[in-house]
């Protein structure tokens, strides 16, 4: 069975800590709580570089599917999310991500924004 959930958040430096108390209902709701904290990380980290790169509201999407949970952030900047390399002065939200997640990915939307997508599975 297919679930889907989503929230769009305010812009504001609060965004992150609703969407990890959204993350965190959700996971409650569909029963995998085993998968709350690594979805929480995913979900802050996106929602974080939606607030520090884009003037966007982030829009936080889960989906679960066959025990294989979506995490994705839509904005609405064209610029694709990428893996930094650690410099030092931060950048490594999307390295957490990807240490984190099965896959990620930065999905470009015909509107001109994307969608940063991370799966994790139970």
């Amino acid at each position: 069975m297919r679930s889907q959930a989503e929230i769009t958040l305010v812009r504001t430096p609060e965004a992150a800590r609703w969407a990890r108390r959204f993350v965190d209902g959700v996971c409650v709701d569909w029963h995998i709580t085993g998968l709350t904290p690594d979805a929480e990380t995913v979900a802050s980290e996106l929602v974080e570089n939606t607030i520090q790169h884009t003037r966007s509201t982030p829009r936080l999407r889960l989906e679960l599917d066959d025990g294989e949970l979506t995490v994705a952030v839509s904005d609405d900047s064209p610029d694709r999310a990428f893996v930094r390399s650690g410099s030092g002065r931060g950048g490594f939200g999307m390295v957490m991500i990807e240490q984190t997640a099965k896959d990620w990915g930065c999905t470009l939307s015909p509107s001109g924004g994307k969608t940063v997508w991370a799966t994790l599975v139970a």
